[in-house]
């Protein structure tokens, strides 16, 4: 992928290769990813299936740390997408930025498990998933907690949010669909008063701003906690993290997410400990 990628500076044709890959076997391939990065090369690379949802196969062929990968990776943007639409317009969006000067290869994150699907009234989420994030359920005024999701985990964090909105008021659910453009906007924006540019636009910041400073986050990915943990940051919010932290078992995909606590309940749970004191 990374020769063919560098196809339009050596030959002067452009092409777009497309790979997959078993998600956890990025790290074999760790060095040419690099590599390719670092010389520029265009292409797309597809992970799948990711995370525990692998959950028949046992830890070594279930990914942790690929988020991370995918956030920390020079000229590599990655993204996560829960549903079909949002990938149909991240390749759409990912075809048009490997052909930019100033773009780069991508990288999606999927899965084999079967996810609902959610109706849409309209678009208008479109431009902000490919920001980095957008509400499913935006918060009301005041409110004390919202759920932030990634990826597989979506049935579970719906229903989480749907069990909890009549407990606390204005509950919000925010989709981040790329932890990495998130986190890159908000470096940015940090890093320019040091650079003596002026500063970019935030994403993370907008989509935060409605919340009250008391406000609670409780982060959920198939990956590691820390792809998303650092959202507290931003503006100082109060953050329980959920995610894989050890090699999963050999099981059933339902039985693992309660065992490694990324099941509704322990979306409420954590929702508790945070929020109602309990």
């Amino acid at each position: 992928m990374a020769s063919l990628g560098l196809a339009a500076p050596h030959f002067g044709t452009r092409l777009l290769p497309v790979g997959t890959v078993y998600d956890p076997f990025i790290s074999r391939g760790l060095d040419a990813l690099n590599y390719g990065c670092y010389q520029d090369s265009r292409f797309l690379l597809i992970g799948t299936p990711s995370g525990i949802s692998l959950a028949p196969e046992g830890g070594a062929h279930q990914s942790i740390n690929t988020p991370l990968i995918g956030m920390g990776q020079a000229g590599l943007a990655y993204f996560e997408p829960a549903y079909a639409d949002e990938l149909t317009a991240m390749m759409r969006w990912a075809f048009e930025y490997m052909q930019q000067p100033d773009g780069s290869s991508v990288y999606l994150r999927l899965t084999t498990r079967s996810i609902p699907q959610i109706a849409r009234d309209n678009d208008d989420w479109e431009a902000d998933a490919l920001k980095g994030g957008y509400w499913l359920h935006e918060p009301g005024p005041g409110t004390e907690a919202v759920i932030v999701f990634t990826g597989v985990v979506a049935p579970e964090a719906l229903a989480a949010w749907e069990q909890l909105a009549d407990d606390i008021p204005g509950l919000g659910l925010l989709n981040v669909t790329s932890p990495d453009l998130l986190h890159r906007g908000w470096s940015a924006r940090r890093a320019a008063r040091w650079t003596g540019r002026s500063a970019p636009d935030c994403h993370v910041e907008t989509l935060l701003a409605p919340l009250t400073a008391g406000c609670g986050l409780v982060t959920i990915i198939d990956g590691s906690p820390a792809a998303l943990s650092w959202l507290g940051s931003v503006r100082g919010h109060r953050v329980a993290p959920l995610g894989v932290e050890r090699f999963g078992q050999t099981g059933d995909l339902l039985d693992l997410y309660r065992m490694y606590r990324l099941d509704v309940d322990a979306i409420v749970e954590a929702a508790a400990e945070l929020f109602l004191g309990n």
